[in-house]
């Protein structure tokens, strides 16, 4: 159905590397519950970038609680794009 790779920068810190849901189950609450699963009990900051151009991601990021914090251009190849840097910050 999908998967989610992140990894840990400190014990304070976490990184999205990748999250992917198959066509057929996408908005049926399978990236929230990846999320979940993957950060239940973790307290800190966890960051990611997403493409630019990648409106439904940065929407359903936002919808977790994640903020822009900063772009960088040129960050993507095929096809060359900007990366939007998120984070989101759970207490």
């Amino acid at each position: 159905m999908g998967f989610l790779v992140t990894r840990t920068l400190a014990a304070d810190e976490r990184e999205i590397l990748n999250l992917a849901v198959a066509p057929d189950f996408r908005r049926k609450g399978v990236a929230r519950g990846l999320f979940d699963s993957a950060f239940e009990g973790f307290r800190g900051g966890v960051f990611l970038e997403v493409r630019e151009s990648n409106r439904v991601a940065q929407k359903f990021y936002k919808s977790l609680g994640f903020k822009e914090l900063s772009k960088r251009r040129g960050y993507y190849d095929s096809p060359p794009e900007t990366a939007i840097v998120m984070k989101f910050y759970s207490c």
